[in-house]
């Protein structure tokens, strides 16, 4: 089947044409032999109808994105496709307060709306289903507890540059400070942080642990499936909530059994006061493979933007030599996204303070010489939104906190005036195309935070870990400008205002892809 051919079984691009090379990426993509191919496509190249196309003409694809509201997206703009969410998005037909999640339905105790179930219905529908739309967390939940989505020949993972974080999560194990006193394990875990740095004594610390909480968890299941065989629906508020909890215990019960499975002398135990954590430094190329890579025969990993091949095989558990990668020519001409590097503050943890006012200055001079357009000011921190807000003083500028973000982007997007959003976290999964944003501000370099365990024993226990921790940073710039130039006849201008932005990017210019480095300017 042709690419062409493939694509005319979609109702929404029948008979029309591709855009430039997204046909050229559809047939290598077909044409690989390769377990794993890398599909590098920026804003503009259509990535959706690339996969979709490639579904059709392969005889079907389990497509998996990285939030609902693009796999709500993609159903839109292929209403041929089937979409599952997780069972905890469908309502209970015996009870309104409960979800499929927390399903009573067992052999002595069935329940009598299980034929009109409205998630085994759905689930149903994209089984049998060429076109199938997942987000991560289903699919990895599908295909490591139920296995039902496990097998197939053909995957694609959009948006792929985000999958990792997923898959630590998955992988990790938490317990929080109600789990530890459920399980009467709460003065057990505070030992482990005064265990011996000797790692092999460490290891079976940890896993004693988790093998007496396991041991633990079973016996709270059991003792709950022994109470609730006996309840008949309607179900009481305590009923509902006896149910609710096996749910929780027995999901802990099974990442508890993960954890004993794979856990090894890399891994970290983060805690804090209210939850203890479990992580794997990075994701070897054995849990990569159990978690994800052995339920599919090919995988297709697309995404505006990668780290460098070798990075994103070391961050993914992937094989490089089993890897065919293609990179995309943006389709957007380079005079209508321009993208100047002015490194007028060097901001870093000793100099922020006294640089910061350099950077306020010039912010301020950029958007008062752009009266008239919206904009939009990248941050990286609540403090220097609050900073920066405060320094430029005018009326255009507006800020979110953690609780109203969408409320304040719906507004900025809805309103007729010239104002300046700032925000520090808006550099993915935000569009702002054409009029709703015409230049963009990138204040400081994005580094990930050394704050965080995992970064922190990356970065200084291997080289490796230091590319990837800036080329990181690159990346998420790359991304950041990327939120306002859309379409073909869009115009957005960029400003790159830290100097540590420019000493790595000197330092690594090819951690970005062409397209983007060719609208650079100094």
């Amino acid at each position: 089947m042709t690419p062409t051919e493939a694509k005319n079984y979609l109702s929404n691009y029948y008979n029309l044409p591709f855009r430039e090379y997204q046909e050229e990426a559809i047939e290598f993509i077909l044409k690989s032999e390769k377990r794993f191919v890398f599909l590098e496509a920026p804003t503009g190249s259509g990535k959706s109808l690339i996969g979709i196309v490639s579904g059709i003409a392969k005889g079907g694809v389990t497509y998996s994105v990285h939030s609902k509201i693009l796999q709500t997206q993609i159903i839109q703009n292929f209403p041929e496709a089937y979409s599952l969410f997780g069972r905890s998005n469908y309502p209970c037909l015996l009870n309104p307060n409960l979800s499929c999640d927390e399903c009573s339905h067992t052999k002595q105790t069935p329940c009598e709306e299980k034929s009109r179930c409205v998630y085994d219905g759905e689930k149903r529908k994209v089984i049998n289903a060429n076109l199938r739309i997942l987000n991560y967390d289903l699919l990895l939940s599908e295909c490591n507890y139920v296995g039902k989505f496990s097998g197939s020949k053909f995957n694609i993972v959009d948006e792929a540059d985000n999958l990792e974080g997923t898959l630590i999560d998955f992988s990790a194990l938490t317990f929080t400070s109600y789990a530890l006193g459920r399980l009467g394990l709460t003065s057990y875990i505070e030992s482990l942080k005064k265990t011996s740095k000797n790692s092999d004594l460490l290891l079976s610390s940890w896993v004693g642990f988790a093998k007496t909480a396991a041991a633990r968890a079973l016996s709270i299941v059991e003792k709950l499936a022994s109470v609730i065989d006996t309840f008949s629906s309607p179900f009481s508020a305590d009923q509902i909530k006896m149910i609710k909890e096996r749910t929780r215990i027995k999901r802990l019960l099974i990442k508890i059994n993960l954890f004993v499975r794979n856990v090894d002398k890399t891994w970290l135990l983060d805690f804090s006061d209210s939850k203890w954590t479990f992580r794997p430094l990075w994701l070897t190329l054995e849990l990569a493979e159990e978690f994800i890579w052995k339920h599919a025969q090919q995988w297709v990993l697309m995404s505006a933007s990668f780290l460098p091949l070798y990075l994103e095989c070391k961050r993914l558990g992937i094989p490089i030599d089993e890897t065919d990668y293609k990179c995309l020519a943006s389709t957007f001409r380079v005079d209508r996204r321009p993208i100047y590097i002015l490194p007028v503050a060097n901001l870093t943890a000793k100099t922020m303070d006294e640089e910061t006012p350099k950077l306020v200055a010039c912010i301020k001079e950029i958007v008062d010489s752009r009266p008239d357009v919206k904009g939009l000011i990248h941050t990286v921190s609540y403090r220097l939104a609050n900073v920066i807000m405060e320094g430029v003083n005018s009326p255009r500028l507006i800020t979110h906190n953690g609780q109203n973000r969408q409320q304040i982007l719906d507004m900025f997007m809805e309103s007729d005036q010239p104002l300046v959003f700032i925000s520090p976290s808006m550099d993915r999964g935000v569009s702002l195309g054409m009029d709703l944003c015409r230049f963009i501000i990138v204040a400081k370099a994005p580094f990930l935070s050394l704050g965080d365990r995992i970064v922190s024993r990356r970065v200084y226990s291997s080289q490796i870990g230091n590319e990837w921790y800036s080329s990181s940073m690159l990346l998420t710039v790359l991304q950041m400008t990327g939120r306002a130039m859309r379409s073909a006849d869009d115009f957005c201008e960029s400003w790159i205002l830290d100097a540590q932005f420019k000493r790595v990017y000197e330092k690594k210019p090819m951690s970005l892809a062409l397209w983007w480095r060719e609208a650079v300017s100094w």
